[in-house]
């Protein structure tokens, strides 16, 4: 294996910390990649490529001179029976070969971190990758085929296409790093199942007989969250998905499904299949929402529409009852009544009728959803 050279400057760093010699780092060709001191990078010596060859340990001392070598040891660094570099300790012999299987030790636990590491990030981009892909409208079945293999994935196996959307109290880095690490540890025993995540949402493709209890694994998965920092998130659950042409359609529903309970706040697991009014607000496209809401509402401004919506919301929630909605508002009965009859005559549709009173509630709901989920409403109203 290759060591990236600013890899390789760290672990330099790092010995050097706790050794008082100079320190330089081998490829495995005898190069110097990483030193303590900058004008040797680049340069090589026999010593390094016999302690490759060999696989111990080669010292150089005034019997043992290679050209272009310093005096002290060349310690092979060894990972699964192979050696991946060299590391070198310059000075007297009997004063750094003491040191020789310490600082061996050191690179070798140094090298490993660094490939558990990069093996994380790249598992966690071709998770990533593949979910986008798969649930995108425009799939690529090769790359499909050759990531799913990568992951050692069978996508003819049903699996669960899952949205979570959140609130998230810091998005930093290592916020970031903490819940895909809480997520990681929740998939580690689910080899059939991925997941994918940003600042505000989780995706993921769970294998139905990765899992005995979905809904029990996602308030686990949401509690862990939750214990990382402080997040909250809602999951919408489309039916599982048995092939790739299934994705973008499930993972269309599974979002519908988490702007739903995100805004409604009614629940924090669903299946799609269980909504009932959500189904039909969440799935209405924003362009023909803004243009239902604009012909409900036209020519009134946000303040009065708010107005509106307070009272419209009173008598709704106390099944149209003028005395109880009137408590709720501090107002009297005859005052609400006006209030109401005003929303008739301004926007043309009565609260107290039935047809009527639906074309209200749905417009009030969908300019709420709107807000909530389309970040330039109402700045821009439909054409």
């Amino acid at each position: 294996m290759d060591i990236n050279p600013k890899i390789a400057e760290t672990i330099v760093s790092n010995i050097k910390g706790v050794l008082k010699h100079e320190i330089n780092l081998f490829d495995t060709s005898g190069t110097i990649i990483a030193s303590t001191d900058k004008s040797r990078i680049g340069t090589g010596h026999d010593g390094a490529r016999l302690a490759v060859a060999l696989k111990h340990t080669i010292a150089i001392d005034n019997e043992h001179q290679f050209e272009g070598a310093k005096n002290g040891i060349n310690v092979p660094v060894m990972i699964n029976g192979s050696v991946v570099a060299v590391i070198g300790i310059t000075g007297k012999r009997s004063e750094v070969e003491p040191f020789g299987n310490i600082i061996k030790k050191m690179t070798e636990i140094l090298i490993r971190e660094n490939i558990e590491q990069v093996t994380r990030f790249d598992r966690r981009m071709t998770m990533s990758n593949l979910i986008n892909i798969l649930t995108s409208s425009s799939q690529d079945p090769g790359l499909i085929d050759y990531l799913s293999s990568v992951l050692h994935l069978d996508l003819d196996r049903p699996k669960f296409v899952i949205v979570g959307h959140g609130q998230t109290h810091d998005n930093t880095i290592t916020a970031q790093n903490n819940r895909f690490n809480a997520l990681s540890e929740l998939f580690h025993e689910m080899p059939q199942s991925l997941f994918s995540m940003d600042t505000q949402e989780i995706r993921m493709l769970i294998d139905k007989e990765d899992v005995h209890d979905l809904t029990s694994f996602l308030r686990t998965t949401q509690e862990k969250l939750a214990e990382s920092d402080h997040d909250v998130f809602r999951f919408g659950i489309a039916d599982p998905a048995s092939s790739c042409e299934a994705y973008p359609h499930q993972y269309e529903q599974a979002c519908e499904a988490a702007n739903w309970l995100q805004f409604s706040h009614e629940q924090s697991i669903a299946y799609y299949h269980d909504l009932d009014y959500g189904v039909f607000i969440a799935s209405i496209p924003a362009a023909e929402a803004k243009r239902f809401v604009d012909h409900v509402f036209n020519g009134l401004d946000e303040q009065q529409i708010e107005d509106f919506h307070t009272t419209f919301a009173a008598y709704r929630d106390f099944n149209g009852s003028i005395i109880h909605a009137a408590n709720k508002l501090f107002l009297h009965k005859n005052t609400l009544q006006n209030r109401l009859n005003k929303i008739a005559s301004v926007t043309g549709y009565n609260p107290r009728i039935l047809k009527d009173y639906t074309v209200l509630d749905t417009a009030f709901t969908l300019r709420s959803y709107l807000k909530q989920t389309s970040p330039s409403y109402p700045s821009e109203k439909a054409v």
